[in-house]
């Protein structure tokens, strides 16, 4: 056996256990104003990608604060980790829903996906996240 073949066959379970730490459910798509034929007006419609389970995790507790004129902006990296395989479907600037998780102050907070995820043979889809 060689490394990529003892690796491939390990992947499965790898797989098994980044799904079983995944434990906040998510929605995940695009938000576009849709004309309403019934009201004339224009509605906020979310197209979903992905609705399932997945993990936020804080890679680190530091905040980056930065200072532009008048202004203090913070920020701190946020890594959402879902199924794996699912990187065709979510796309940058998707909005991400927590709907539920074992974390209240987690729940109905939403965040924007900022870039594509880790690549490479993984057990997880990771996607860094901001916070909306």
């Amino acid at each position: 056996m060689s490394l990529g073949t003892d690796v491939q066959a390990y992947l499965p379970e790898a797989q098994a256990t980044a799904e079983s730490r995944m434990s906040e459910t998510v929605t995940v798509g695009v938000m576009a104003s849709v004309f309403d034929d019934a009201t004339g007006k224009y509605v906020d419609t979310l197209t979903i990608h992905y609705s399932g389970q997945g993990r936020l995790k804080y890679p680190s507790m530091v905040v980056s604060e930065k200072t532009p004129v008048g202004q203090v902006l913070a920020s701190q990296d946020v890594i959402l980790s879902l199924p794996a395989g699912l990187a065709s479907a979510v796309r940058i600037n998707d909005t991400v829903t927590v709907t539920a998780s074992p974390d209240e102050d987690l729940v109905g907070r939403t965040f924007r996906i900022k870039g594509l995820a880790a690549g490479g043979q993984v057990s997880a889809s990771r996607f860094p996240v901001v916070s909306l």
